[in-house]
């Protein structure tokens, strides 16, 4: 991810963990809150996983993973907001695609994101 996608160490994912929003899903869960001081900034994500879903190689291929899937949707955000998603262990055997089209959901619940979908043409 680009360096201003991402967000920084030194308690923005502690700020946004506890102050924003959750949206469960089966294979991570969405925290989305809100920058009220930089509306117009662009969104930035943050990703994790737990020890508790296994071991080092396995925790970086589902971050790899969860990065593709990030990749594929960040253009559709809406600016002003901070994302974690935090990786659940069924990620291990979703594809991209499956990946994408739930963070798609999510982001659309969780209200950030933009109206029109991917491949729709304003008329």
């Amino acid at each position: 991810m680009a360096r201003v996608w991402r967000l920084r160490p030194g308690g923005e994912f502690g700020r946004v963990r506890q102050n924003g929003r959750a949206w469960p899903h089966r294979f991570f869960v969405l925290i989305v809150q809100p920058r009220a001081d930089q509306r117009d900034a662009p969104p930035r994500i943050g990703i994790a996983a737990g020890k508790r879903l296994g071991n080092a190689v396995l925790r970086n291929r589902l971050k790899r993973r969860l990065r593709e899937g990030v990749r594929q949707v960040y253009p559709n955000l809406i600016n002003g907001i901070d994302v974690v998603i935090i990786a659940r262990a069924p990620l291990e055997q979703a594809n991209v695609a499956e990946v994408t089209a739930a963070l798609t959901k999510a982001l659309a619940q969780a209200g950030g994101w933009h109206s029109q979908l991917p491949g729709e043409m304003t008329k």
